[in-house]
């Protein structure tokens, strides 16, 4: 069915950054002309305690991984079983991250074609919705012993390439293959000389045009592999196919970590405008949303314009928006979601009623027939709920850390209320920036410092 041998891989591990976290687990059946010619699996000590959660998904303890080999003493198996064969997995990407730091950490550079059996379902089975591997499991009833195990996934892959061995015409199946090991950027061996230079690390690509203008600017914690899927032949957006036929060169910034990637997409997205990216906020003003108390007390929402978050009450603040059109937009479905009035919230103006007490969907604030404490109350929920803006919960600054354990280099970030005014990194570069809110760089860092548990500390 397939021209190349296969290796079909599946790993456990102890999270899903392969830049900080370890394989487990690895399970590899080597397929050459249709049958399995090979097959290797083995715990792996991580040299660090998993956790509790990790422990309980896959049933792997940490005691059964104290006896377990380290990475670096099956290398030779491992490499044995990849050699000249076409990376197979569920999300390839994952799997095939994981595989290629472990070996970089031990000084081989992999690089291999890969072939996801994801997209493989899709293209084959389009009709239906989920193509996890639950859902293949279930679809067709095939038979493991352990799920979460790194040999029984692996196995029920095997499954799959069988079934539909019998019952995909032949000439579909052999399309499929062609279409998804095959890029979209084979044809051009310009491209693909760039792209195959792309590095298997953190940081920014920018795809130009023939007149040299920035097309796109994306972030990566993988470029290279960020740029290849851009190439995919499943692409059906027509933008995103336009995109691609207009590149003609590929640039990089190289970054330490994933905090770094996105802050310099930001960065470069405001200063280049590139044609296929949806514009970030790059005003010197935007528009925020505060809560107020009228006079007739009712609590309200008070929009205005500002050059700086020093300018606004902080702990009455909503969120930012890039224009009043946003912001109406905004309080509209702020208004219909929470039922709220939408001449108390000024979206409304003259004598009596607003125009959906009329349709029934008001309870009558604007006339005062509802009462405050009750109408307050429902505001008030509506604005924890919704808030796009939480207070700055340090005091003063503070310095976020990003770690490269890998190649051994690191960057920082210090901020103040929400302002990048600074980093540097190891190799002694600094550099400084005015201490103004931008509500891009707002939301990267929050989000980062929320779900990424970063190292910082205050200054």
């Amino acid at each position: 069915m397939f021209d190349r041998d296969l290796v079909i891989i599946d790993v456990e591990t102890t999270g899903i950054s392969p830049l900080y976290e370890r394989v487990i687990e690895l399970a590899m059946i080597r397929i050459s002309k249709n049958k399995i010619v090979d097959k290797f699996t083995t715990l792996i000590n991580p040299q660090k305690q998993i956790s509790p959660f990790i422990s309980s998904f896959t049933g792997i303890t940490n005691e059964e991984l104290e006896d377990a080999p380290i990475f670096e003493d099956i290398k030779d198996r491992i490499i044995e079983m990849l050699a000249g064969a076409v990376f197979v997995a569920h999300n390839v990407r994952f799997d095939y991250s994981f595989i290629k730091t472990e070996l970089k950490r031990i000084g081989v550079n992999y690089k291999a074609k890969t072939f996801c059996t994801v997209r493989l379902s899709r293209r084959l089975y389009p009709e239906h919705r989920s193509h996890s591997l639950e859902s293949v499991i279930a679809r067709f009833n095939f038979k493991f012993i352990n799920r979460h195990r790194a040999y029984d996934d692996a196995f029920v892959l095997w499954q799959f390439l069988q079934k539909i061995k019998k019952t995909i015409p032949k000439q579909t199946l052999l399309k499929a293959w062609a279409d998804l090991t095959k890029s979209l950027y084979s044809v051009n061996d310009d491209i693909k000389t760039q792209v195959d230079a792309l590095p298997e690390t953190s940081g920014v690509y920018i795809f130009y045009n023939k007149d040299n203008e920035v097309l796109y600017v994306g972030k990566s914690k993988n470029i290279s592999d960020r740029v290849v899927s851009h190439f995919s032949q499943d692409v059906t957006s027509t933008k995103h196919l336009n995109l691609i036929k207009e590149i003609v060169r590929i640039g990089h910034l190289v970054t330490t970590g994933e905090l770094g990637a996105l802050l310099l997409e930001s960065q470069l997205i405001k200063e280049l405008h590139p044609i296929y990216n949806a514009r970030l906020l790059d005003k010197k003003e935007f528009v925020v949303l505060t809560k107020e108390l009228k006079k007739n007390g009712y609590w309200t929402l008070k929009s205005e314009t500002v050059k700086s978050l020093t300018e606004v009450d902080t702990d009455n603040l909503l969120g930012a928006f890039k224009n009043k059109r946003a912001v109406k937009e905004y309080l509209e479905a702020f208004a219909d979601k929470y039922k709220l009035c939408k001449k108390v919230l000024g979206l409304e103006s003259g004598k009596g009623s607003c125009f959906a007490y009329k349709l029934k969907k008001c309870r009558g604030a604007c006339l005062k027939k509802e009462k405050k404490q009750i109408y307050n109350s429902r505001f008030l929920i509506a604005f924890i709920e919704s808030r796009q803006f939480r207070p700055w919960p340090h005091k003063g600054l503070i310095e976020i850390m990003e770690k490269n354990k890998i190649e051994d280099k690191w960057e920082s970030y210090i901020v103040d209320n929400w302002c990048l005014i600074g980093k540097k990194n190891n190799v002694g570069d600094e550099e400084k920036f005015s201490p103004v809110f931008d509500p891009d760089i707002y939301r990267i860092i929050e989000r980062y410092l929320r779900n990424n548990n970063p190292s910082f500390r205050k200054i």
